[in-house]
């Protein structure tokens, strides 16, 4: 049997939202492993092939699912402490900084495919620092064109991967 550590609380209400999470990243990781069954792999590969890091951190996300349980059904509880947070725990969730965050994520999807990686890119950082308070539109439409503009090149040219070039096809 296992003995409680000084701060275990025991299996409590309290405990099902971690108990949650450690589900969600246990599922994650399940999803993860087996989508990277998935993926094609020629007999060029020898040894390590295009797998190979996918199964690394699918088995990594059940792993760390697994503690996050095992750590709640102990009664092992985040507890927010003063130093570990710049923010402060105790406030209400920000519901219209999420709601900005998630919208800027829908216009990314939206815009992937048609409008290409660094139109996308380029509006979901504007829109992430928006909804983080940031009203310097110029400045943030401009890093974000630059960020986005960077990796592309990085990834395209640097790694031969394929980015949805959209509006910038006909530069190619």
């Amino acid at each position: 049997m296992l003995r409680r550590r000084e701060g275990d609380r025991g299996f409590g209400p309290e405990a099902l939202g971690e108990l949650a999470l450690a589900a969600g990243v246990i599922l994650f990781g399940a999803l993860v492993l087996y989508e990277t069954t998935q993926i094609r792999v020629t007999p060029a590969y020898a040894k390590v092939g295009p797998r190979v890091i996918p199964y690394i951190v699918g088995a990594g996300l059940v792993l760390v699912g697994v503690w996050l349980a095992v750590q709640a059904l102990r009664g092992r509880l985040v507890v927010p402490s003063a130093e570990s947070e710049d923010a402060d725990p105790r406030l209400p969730t920000d519901w219209q900084t999420v709601g900005m965050l998630a919208a800027a994520l829908v216009v990314y999807l939206l815009l992937i495919e048609r409008a290409g990686f660094v139109v996308a890119s380029a509006l979901l950082y504007f829109g992430a620092a928006f909804a983080m308070g940031s009203r310097r539109i110029g400045r943030d439409l401009l890093a974000g064109a630059a960020l986005a503009i960077v990796v592309y090149v990085a990834f395209t040219r640097g790694l031969d991967l394929q980015l949805p070039a959209g509006v910038f096809e006909r530069f190619e």
